[in-house]
């Protein structure tokens, strides 16, 4: 194999490094890598969420249906909500040791979802009481585009678990 031709002209010698043409070539493939695995990413990141909140829902609502069977009530009591926004002060402020003890789950915290818990009254029936959750994000957790997975619960223990938003 031949070496190069120096530009002092001397044979025998090759040329050390790169040349601009190179240069350029390889900064375009990394580019055009770049720019392919910004939208990989971003699907990835929504099926991560989408999948946390799916999981999440499914604790929830399994530690919902433990504690009726205990206490013959949903968490919190008819007419109370609970709210863990992803970032700011839970309401109550002590709402994320609240579900920690009645439910026995941990709401990760700083995940970009937000946590919505309630109780109320089923309309049909008085004295029947359904629970809701509403877990939500401001980006769309799954393929369809919805932000939120919405979970009711009522006092037979049936779930309906949908998408919305």
């Amino acid at each position: 194999m031949k070496g190069r031709k120096g530009t002092s002209g001397s044979q025998g010698k090759g040329k050390n490094g790169f040349t601009l043409i190179e240069l350029m070539v390889v900064i375009a493939l990394v580019g055009i890598l770049a720019l392919t695995a910004v939208p990989l990413y971003r699907t990835w990141l929504q099926r991560a969420y989408g999948s946390e909140a799916s999981l999440m829902m499914k604790k929830l609502m399994d530690g919902q249906i433990l504690y009726y069977l205990e206490n013959n009530e949903f968490f919190p009591k008819v007419g109370q909500s609970l709210l863990i926004p992803a970032e700011g002060t839970p309401t109550p402020p002590t709402a994320i040791q609240d579900i920690k003890d009645a439910l026995k789950i941990g709401i990760p915290q700083g995940h970009r979802l937000d946590y919505n818990i309630y109780t109320y009254v089923d309309p049909d029936d008085p004295h029947k009481p359904l629970c809701m959750i509403i877990i939500s994000a401001s980006f769309p957790l799954f393929k369809d585009g919805h932000k939120q997975l919405i979970g009711k619960l009522n006092w037979e223990g049936k779930t309906y678990i949908f998408t919305g938003g």
